[in-house]
């Protein structure tokens, strides 16, 4: 397969009608789930969410099931939003938004979105630990980081196919088979979907470089925890939809001494409790894609 050109993929973009948009919803329902819980209007987040009615719909549905009512049916977004809690709320609004751009295919998307919430609420972890300024930051980066991966779907969906066949049969991973079969990877594209969308510089710069947190310079802090988000879930069982045959340790990574250095307490850090840690969080993004998906 013959090697694509960064400007190739430009054109790609540029040209290509079909790139999704980001959904007009979902950064005004941040903004609004992002304050304390003191400063959050439930009212007003209730009405925003309900101007989306497929959105209306999954958030009743998540309300009502079993996994995560209370026994009472609800029927209104904000008693929705009273059963399931603010932090529920908000992982429910930003994943079923941004499955509303999932290519259709081959590609196992619950697999993606299992990944891709994961590595938010780890990265959530991760920075209220590090004592970071802005955990919500940490939770979107973690959460867009991968959406290249849905970009080389759409621009290149043959080329896609092929080198997502050969890295699951050779548990490789995706990234170095992207570049080995067609020499541009998903964080390339990523950074091209976030200019598409006038995304912020710090989310641009983690698509770009969270495999590659060396050369993060806006942020590296935020690179570096979402990259070690990213590890943990690829290491734990969810990542691509397939089991990749790496071997990590932490403490070695660039980017847990990035972290590290930040903050002297990671130096020290029980990883028993923390791995425990890990596999709670595990098993809560498992039971939310299950309920989201309906599988």
């Amino acid at each position: 397969m013959s090697a694509l050109s960064i400007s190739d993929f430009q054109r790609r973009v540029e040209g290509l009608r079909e790139l999704p948009s980001l959904p007009a919803i979902l950064l005004p329902v941040l903004n609004q789930l992002s304050r304390d819980a003191d400063d959050i209007d439930l009212q007003k987040t209730a009405q925003l969410v309900s101007h989306d009615g497929a959105l209306t719909a999954q958030v009743l549905h998540m309300a009502n099931s079993p996994l995560f009512g209370m026994g009472q049916r609800v029927s209104t977004v904000r008693a929705a939003a009273l059963t399931l809690g603010i932090s529920r709320l908000r992982d429910i609004v930003t994943a079923c938004c941004l499955m509303q751009i999932s290519p259709k295919g081959d590609y196992n998307a619950a697999s993606f979105w299992e990944h891709s919430l994961a590595c938010a609420l780890i990265s959530r972890n991760l920075a209220r630990k590090l004592n970071y300024g802005d955990i919500e930051r940490a939770y979107l980066a973690g959460l867009v980081h991968d959406l290249g991966i849905l970009v080389n779907m759409l621009l290149i969906p043959k080329e896609f196919a092929r080198v997502f066949k050969i890295a699951a049969e050779s548990q490789r991973p995706l990234r170095e088979v992207e570049i080995e079969q067609y020499g541009i990877s998903h964080e390339v594209t990523g950074d091209l979907l976030s200019t598409h969308w006038h995304l912020f510089d710090y989310l641009s710069e983690v698509m770009r470089r969270h495999h590659d947190v060396e050369r993060a310079t806006l942020d590296p802090v935020l690179t570096a925890i979402v990259n070690i988000a990213d590890l943990l879930c690829r290491t734990s069982g969810l990542g691509y939809g397939y089991l990749e045959n790496i071997q990590v340790t932490l403490q070695e990574e660039y980017a847990w001494k990035v972290i590290a250095a930040q903050s002297p307490r990671f130096r020290t850090l029980d990883m028993a409790c923390f791995t425990m840690e890990i596999e709670s969080y595990v098993k809560e993004v498992r039971t939310l894609i299950s309920v989201l998906f309906r599988i």
